[in-house]
Formats: C-alpha cells, sequence, structure tokens
C-alpha cells in the first residue's frame, strides 16, 4: 500500500513543487527579495511576510532535496546488491567454464592416450601411459590466495579497513590537541 502511494506521489504530486522550485523566475524572485528585506526593515509586517515566505521555501527546498537524496540512495543501493549479484553469477559461471575445460583436456588427454596406446599394439610395442595433467587450483591462482574464498571474508576485511580508518581517525585526533603543533605554526 506504501509503495502504491509513494508512486503516486513520485509522478503525479512531487514533480509539480521541484518544477515550481526550480524555475529560474521563482529562484532569481526569492533571492530579489532579500533586497527588500533590508531595505524595509521598519515595515513589521512585510519583514514578517517575506521571511515567512523565504522560510518557506527554504524548508520546502531542504525537503526535496533531502527526499531525492534518499530516492537517489535506494537506487544506489539496488544497483550495488545488482552489481554484487552479477558478480557472484559471472564468478560461479567463469568457474564453471574453467572446469569444463579442465575436464574437456582431460577427456582429450586420455583419448590421446588411448589413441597411442592402440598404435602402438599395433605396431607391436609397449606404450606407457603418461599421467594426466593435475587440476589448477582455482583459489591458489586469486591473488590473495584461498583465504578469498573464506565464507567470512568480506566481513574480516570490513573489520580491517575499519580498524585501519579508527586508527587514522585517532592519529589526527591526537595530533590536534598537541603543544608542538601550536608551536610548529608559530
Amino acid at each position: 500500500m506504501f509503495a502504491r502511494i509513494n508512486e503516486f506521489l513520485d509522478k503525479y504530486v512531487l514533480p509539480w513543487p521541484v518544477r515550481f522550485l526550480t524555475f529560474r523566475f521563482i529562484i532569481l524572485a526569492t533571492i530579489a527579495l532579500l533586497i527588500p528585506l533590508i531595505a524595509f526593515a521598519d515595515r513589521q509586517t512585510f519583514v514578517l511576510l517575506v521571511n515567512s515566505y523565504l522560510n518557506t521555501m527554504s524548508v520546502a527546498v531542504s525537503s526535496i532535496v533531502l527526499l531525492y537524496a534518499t530516492i537517489s540512495e535506494v537506487r544506489q543501493q539496488k544497483i550495488a546488491e545488482m552489481q554484487e549479484q552479477r558478480a557472484e553469477e559471472d564468478h560461479a559461471h567463469v568457474t564453471e567454464m574453467h572446469t569444463a575445460m579442465l575436464q574437456a583436456l582431460a577427456n582429450q588427454h586420455e583419448e590421446i592416450e588411448d589413441l597411442k596406446e592402440l598404435i602402438s599394439e599395433m605396431r607391436g610395442l609397449k606404450y606407457m601411459r603418461k599421467a594426466a595433467l593435475s587440476k589448477a587450483d582455482l583459489h591458489a591462482l586469486h591473488p590473495r590466495g584461498a583465504a578469498r574464498f573464506r565464507a567470512s571474508d568480506s566481513k574480516d576485511r570490513m573489520a580491517e579497513a575499519n580498524a585501519a580508518g579508527d586508527t587514522f581517525v585517532q592519529a589526527v585526533r591526537d595530533g590536534i590537541g598537541t603543544d608542538d603543533d601550536d608551536d610548529k605554526s608559530s
């Protein structure tokens, strides 16, 4: 129900105040009202009227900016989630393709070995089969190694980043209050 109300407001109601408040003439008129506000400071009714208008416009603009910032943040979050999901799907696809390629190579190796053995038997020779190549460890190939594939990897990395940020902030805070900084600036 709230989604439908929000959709209705976004489509039919909210664009009108945005169009009104972003109309260049309204912006110039609002700015121009500051001059008579100063010039006619002794007329209390006029000052209160203009001040009320300016306060109302300020609240309206602030509310609209906050609303659109919130909408933008939600959209950016959805985009980030979709990109993360796509990256996971692409990773799974590449891993499956790699596994299929390794399996095809192993099958080819076996077939070639079978052919070599068959040709050797036809010539009356004994053939020693060569062992198949070992499969590459995908986890070891990653620049960060197998640690990248732990379930808690992202949480661990975020904790490390936050700890590093906190250390930096603490160093800055410690540096701001020292007397050495005051001596250097003098």
